[in-house]
């Protein structure tokens, strides 16, 4: 029966049977388009999340101070191992302190209230984004740390007065600082001080 009514057979609805093309047939099929079509309208429609976004980065500037003391004193320390330079004194010009960028991490919460009378339905989305520090063992996850720009050094030694020693030091700060030798300035120290 079944293969006779998938070839629709119009021979045997003349003889009384349920097929798709008799009258009985047309209404069963009727009724159940129009079942799906309901259905289709009642079906509840999902959106779909989008993938959590990839965590921020938050900027901020490095202490203030411990930058340019941290460079000056450990280029100090190497400055006065360099044959006749004596004792050498350093002081930095920066852009700024430097940029510490931490990882942030995105939470969006989505609350949705839904309230009937009776009669209508109110449907009320509320969507928070809060924003928090990434946090490794209770310290803040830092993502990249930006050494400032250096405008200008000043180097006061003990053997500046030797042309060679001076140029020694010139390139070696230079070079210790990937900076240019015109940005390095070079002077001998007071005598008696």
């Amino acid at each position: 029966m079944l293969d006779e009514w998938i070839r629709g057979n119009k021979d045997k609805d003349k003889e009384g049977n349920n097929s798709l093309y008799s009258s009985r047939g047309k209404k069963y099929a009727l009724v159940i388009v129009i079942c799906l079509g309901l259905l289709a309208l009642i079906w509840p429609v999902t959106k779909t999340e989008s993938p959590p976004p990839p965590p921020k980065v938050k900027s901020q500037p490095a202490e203030t101070g411990k930058v340019t003391q941290g460079m000056a004193s450990e280029l100090e320390s190497i400055l006065s191992q360099i044959d006749g330079a004596g004792k050498v004194e350093v002081s930095l010009t920066l852009t700024s302190e430097g940029v510490k960028t931490y990882a942030t991490n995105v939470r969006t919460e989505r609350r949705i209230n839904q309230e009937s009378d009776g009669r209508t339905s109110k449907k009320t989305t509320e969507e928070n984004q809060v924003l928090d520090l990434a946090a490794a063992a209770g310290n803040p996850l830092l993502v990249e740390e930006k050494i400032p720009d250096i405008l200008g050094v000043l180097v006061v030694a003990d053997g500046a007065r030797n042309p060679e020693v001076k140029e020694n030091l010139t390139e070696a700060t230079a070079t210790l600082l990937n900076i240019s030798a015109h940005k390095v300035r070079v002077l001998p120290r007071k005598e008696g001080s």
